[in-house]
């Protein structure tokens, strides 16, 4: 019984094997004969309609990346729900002044960490410490401290700024 088990298993196992693989492939036709669809339809579009069509989509016009926040040019923009792909990271570091292409780069202030690193550390100390909250028990106590001191283990000076501030 055991081995009819196993068999069947394996059985069922190749057969979904093949279907995802015969599906994957139907996906690629699909796709290159949409492609074809597309390329022979632009074919038959006269040139003074491509133009007017082209000038409609405003490639020229800097895109908006938030409110009041511009962009780069040459793209189509497309709104989504702001949950759709969460992040807990902006990706985009911002400078304030002047956007002309001759003007430098403004120098970062805080190369050695600044306020992204000391947020991260306070929150690896805060997470630290909820966990030795949730445990009870004397010697947990003790835990809790060796968990401050290995926060501040960046140097002393990082655990007095952050009180500072």
């Amino acid at each position: 019984i055991l081995v009819s088990i196993f068999l069947m298993n394996l059985l069922i196992a190749q057969l979904n094997g093949a279907y995802q693989a015969v599906y994957e492939d139907m996906v690629g036709f699909a796709r290159l004969n949409r492609a074809a669809v597309i390329v022979s339809t632009l074919e038959q579009v006269s040139e003074k309609r491509w133009v007017r069509f082209f000038q409609a989509q405003k490639f020229e016009e800097r895109l908006e990346f938030n409110e009041g926040d511009i962009g780069l040019p040459g793209g189509l923009q497309v709104r989504e729900p702001s949950n759709a792909n969460p992040t807990t990271v902006d990706a985009i570091r911002r400078f304030g002044g002047s956007t002309s292409p001759t003007m430098p780069w403004p120098e970062e202030e805080n190369r050695d960490g600044g306020d992204d690193d000391k947020f991260k550390r306070l929150e690896k100390l805060i997470v630290r410490a909820t966990k030795s909250m949730g445990s009870s028990g004397g010697t947990k106590k003790g835990g809790s401290s060796s968990a401050g001191a290995s926060g501040s283990g960046g140097g002393s000076g990082g655990a007095e700024e952050e009180g500072s501030d």
